[in-house]
């Protein structure tokens, strides 16, 4: 029986995992700020501090040992500094923004696909401003290599992607669930739905966080983790869509028209290489079509309540279905010119 702490744990990996450490027999202590609560079905001790305040962190844990920490949420710099001695392996999560090119402006091409490990690290976006989190990802990081360099812990770093799921933080799938919901029919897909955004279901990241505590192999290494396969755009709305016994009449728009902000309409593919954590001997647990399917009906079951912050993560005008009806009305006629 291991002892083990996660940083977070209420979140949608945070859950997955905590589930899956209780199922193999492990002692699990969960760090949260006490806002959410959740059924874990087992026993769990909770400690309630803000993971993003350093006095807190190092109140919540004064005196306390674990054999692994898994940071999912919290500031990860607070989260060396507290932990720096007093666990055998942490397990960190950073993510996407770790890459060149995680973003592309408007009038920029992409980057080479599949993204490797050892690809060129991110630099902050000159032209997008306030672009702080590529900054962040890059130190934090830097951070987790230079204290396990100094024999603070070991550690495996884990670069997250599209997080979906049930409680995911941010809903993607919702742009196209509630869509579902309100009985809309025509679908503006930008780029005809080609664009192929990785994503990574909370189980499946689970499974990588257990696999990356225990193996040998995995300590000072970095690795990309997410679904083994990408769905396009215009999969992943068929999928959501049917799902839910609907069906999208899709009218294609040019990306720089998205007229709503599909959340999923990216300038830049965000294909993962998985070979490292595959060959440590990662497999999904759901398939991509599979996970999507159960994270549609969640959400479903579970609306994100309308005009909430949860909703307007996805973006200012995901759901003016006004400017969605423009846009296809002025490139139905454009279609029906041509023919």
């Amino acid at each position: 029986m291991r002892s083990v702490l996660v940083v977070g744990g209420t979140g949608p990996t945070g859950y997955a995992v905590v589930r899956r450490l209780l199922a193999r027999g492990d002692r699990v202590t969960i760090l949260h700020t006490g806002a959410h609560e959740v059924d874990f079905g087992g026993e769990v001790e909770h400690l309630h501090a803000d993971p993003a305040s350093l006095p807190g962190l190092r109140g919540a844990v004064a005196g306390r040992e674990f054999d692994v920490a898994v940071s999912t949420s919290g500031r990860l710099r607070h989260v060396v500094t507290v932990l720096a001695g007093r666990v055998g392996r942490l397990v960190a999560v950073t993510g996407l923004p770790a890459y060149v090119g995680w973003q592309v402006p408007v009038g920029r091409t992409g980057y080479p696909l599949p993204l490797r490990e050892g690809d060129p690290p991110a630099r902050p976006l000159a032209d997008l401003p306030g672009d702080t989190l590529t900054a962040g990802v890059r130190r934090n990081e830097r951070l987790v290599a230079e204290a396990e360099a100094r024999g603070a812990f070991e550690a495996a770093i884990l670069r997250y992607t599209m997080v979906y799921g049930p409680y995911a933080y941010i809903p993607f799938e919702w742009y196209f669930v509630r869509r579902v919901l309100d009985g809309r029919r025509a679908l503006a897909l930008e780029g005809d739905g080609l664009m192929l955004p990785q994503r990574g279901y909370a189980d499946n990241l689970a499974e990588a966080v257990l696999l990356t505590m225990t193996h040998p192999g995995a300590a000072g290494r970095t690795f990309n983790v997410g679904d083994e396969h990408v769905l396009s755009v215009a999969a992943i709305a068929e999928t959501v869509a049917d799902a839910l016994g609907h069906r999208f009449d899709v009218v294609p728009v040019p990306l720089s028209a998205s007229p709503c902000g599909n959340p999923f309409a990216l300038r830049q593919n965000t294909v993962f290489d998985l070979g490292a954590i595959r060959a440590l001997g990662y497999r999904d647990v759901l398939p991509v079509g599979e996970a999507t399917r159960r994270a549609a009906r969640w959400l479903a079951e579970n609306p994100v309540t309308r005009g909430s912050a949860e909703e307007r993560s996805l973006g200012e005008h995901c759901f003016d279905y006004a400017r969605e009806d423009r846009a296809i009305e002025i490139y139905r006629a454009a279609l029906a010119s041509t023919t």
